[in-house]
């Protein structure tokens, strides 16, 4: 598999635009939800060495998906959808891309950092400190989040992960305490 950084990911989405353009027109704007490494880097919460192998989509419109595997995207993500805070799509941000037809979207970086909290991975582990050292997760907006049960609790049916996910925040306002 090919790793790509911040400028591999603008390419495809310029050329999934592209193809957008041909099949839709000018008329038609398409929305894209992207999450994980990806959306970090465009978002700039990473540094530019960050690498992906892949572009994690979180939701894509019909006319998209057909299009996604062609541009090493994949909603494989989708599948953990129900993990996510209740209210994420009230915070989404907008993803700086000057698309004719498509547009870019991610959750907030408190949802992202909860998406990275759930993964748990080395990478994921790495992101999460890079973010925390780039003063880019409000902690106590993404405390506020964890701790109200209408928002992430209530999607944890299995009380032993959900007091994983507990130690894994902690360890990171462990390490964002370090850094103060």
């Amino acid at each position: 598999m090919a790793r790509f950084g911040k400028s591999g990911i603008i390419s495809r989405l310029e050329q999934l635009d592209n193809d957008l353009l041909s099949i839709l027109g000018d008329k038609k704007r398409v929305e894209l939800i992207i999450v994980g490494g990806s959306a970090l880097m465009l978002l700039g919460l990473v540094g530019d060495a960050r690498m992906t192998t892949d572009i994690d989509i979180l939701e894509a419109e019909r006319q998209v998906e057909s299009l996604l595997e062609r541009y090493d995207m994949n909603q494989y993500v989708s599948t953990f959808r129900f993990r996510l805070p209740e209210k994420w799509p009230e915070r989404r941000q907008r993803i700086p891309f000057s698309g004719i037809t498509l547009e870019v979207f991610a959750p907030s970086n408190e949802d992202l950092a909860i998406m990275k909290l759930d993964a748990y991975r080395e990478i994921d582990q790495c992101d999460l400190r890079e973010m925390i050292q780039n003063n880019e997760i409000d902690l106590t907006k993404l405390q506020s989040i964890i701790i109200d049960d209408t928002e992430l609790r209530i999607n944890y049916d299995n009380e032993s992960d959900w007091e994983t996910f507990l130690v894994r925040f902690n360890e990171i306002k462990i390490f964002a305490d370090s850094l103060r």
